[in-house]
Order: C-alpha cells, then structure tokens, then sequence
C-alpha cells in the first residue's frame, strides 16, 4: 500500500504510482486496465491518480519509458570498463541485455506496445529511438572496439545485430505470453541459454579457427586478421 500524500513529495509518489501502475498493466494489458483500477492499486482516489496523470495514456507512457536512462547507463559503463579485455566486456554486454530485456520493468513492457502500438504511436517511437537503438549502438560499439584491437573479425554487421538481438527478444515474448506455464524456467533456462548465447557469438567474432577462444581463451585478444 502507498504512503499518503501528504507523507511524500511529488517524485517519490509518482516513482511509487508507476512502479504500481507497471506490475497491474503487466497483469491485466492496457485494454485491461482502467483507471480505477489502477487508483486502486495505487492505494489512492481516482480524482487524485488524475492529478497526477491526467489520462491512462499519459500513466501507461510514462511506465513503459521508466528505467530506459539506467538501462542505456549499464550497457555504457560495461563498454567503458577498463578493467576488461573485449571478450569479457561482450559477455557483460550480453548478459546485461538479458537482463535489461527480460527482467528489468522497461523490457518487460515490450508485448504491452505491441499492444498500443497503433494507438499510442509516441510509446513505440520512444521505445525504439531511446531504448532499443541505444543498445544496438552500444552493442556495435563494443564490437568496434575488439575489431580496432584486433580481438575480433568482423562480422556481417546487418545479420549479426539480428543474432544478438532476436534470441533476446523472442525470449522476452515467450516469458511474457507463458508466464502462467508451470516450470517456464526449467522449459527455458534463461540463465544458461544466454550464456551459450554469448559464447557462440563469440566463436563468430573470433572466426572460424578462432572459436574456441569464446569459451577456453577468456582474457586473451585473438589476433588481428
């Protein structure tokens, strides 16, 4: 239950209604979910949710744009790390983008925008200028980079993308569609399928004589093509 309003300024309260808006659209869908509903769930009067978010749109926008600053910020740091050599840096990478689609509230989101799409077409414009092609960029960035140190070939960039990116999101459909599934995680182990998604990309950045490096050679750059 939400703290009163009079206990709170105006960020904490709106941090608490969209973290409470988020887990009910998640549940229910945006045709599902009415404002009194959401009010309810948000531990306040409807009149007083309007205050706050004058339209269900405005309420839905604003959970389905929250966390992407955070999430751009994680892929970033993992890009800048010093400390890692570029096959580490790409494991992070990967798994964070596991986390980032799949797990955090933002990723999650993804099915409810399909959903929208039409209707709300701002949302899915955010969802793909800030969220989505900020990790391709990203992502591409830190292939670059093993490239320019001679750690990786390069690959087909276009197909390559769709490699990293596809697996991920089919994954955050089928969590989402089969969330109700007994033993989904035994049926689809997220865990170890990222991590054999990462080094079988890798085996493709280091070529065809060089793939054993994904797995047995962490730490050492292979050597320029």
């Amino acid at each position: 239950m939400l703290q009163p309003d009079h206990e709170l300024d105006g960020f904490s309260r709106r941090r608490q209604i969209i973290d409470e808006a988020t887990t009910l659209f998640l549940q229910r869908g945006y045709a599902g979910t009415s404002m009194s509903q959401l009010a309810k769930a948000c531990g306040m009067q409807k009149a007083s949710l309007y205050h706050h978010f004058p339209t269900k749109e405005a309420l839905f926008v604003a959970c389905a744009t929250d966390g992407f600053d955070e999430a751009i910020a994680e892929l970033a740091a993992i890009r800048a790390d010093p400390t890692l050599d570029d096959d580490e840096r790409f494991r992070r990478a990967i798994h964070a983008v596991y986390r980032i689609n799949i797990d955090s509230a933002c990723g999650r989101m993804a099915p409810l925008i399909a959903e929208v799409s039409r209707t709300i077409p701002a949302v899915a414009r955010a969802f793909h200028d800030e969220f989505i092609m900020h990790q391709h960029v990203l992502m591409n960035g830190i292939i670059d980079d093993g490239i320019a140190r001679g750690s990786f070939q390069a690959p087909e960039r276009l197909g390559f993308e769709h490699m990293i990116f596809g697996p991920v999101v089919s994954l955050s459909l089928e969590r989402e569609m089969f969330t109700t599934f007994d033993k989904f995680d035994t049926l689809r182990p997220i865990e170890r399928i990222r991590t054999e998604h990462a080094e079988l990309l890798l085996r493709l950045l280091h070529g065809a004589d060089g793939g054993a490096r994904g797995t047995a050679g962490r730490g050492r750059a292979g050597r320029a093509r």
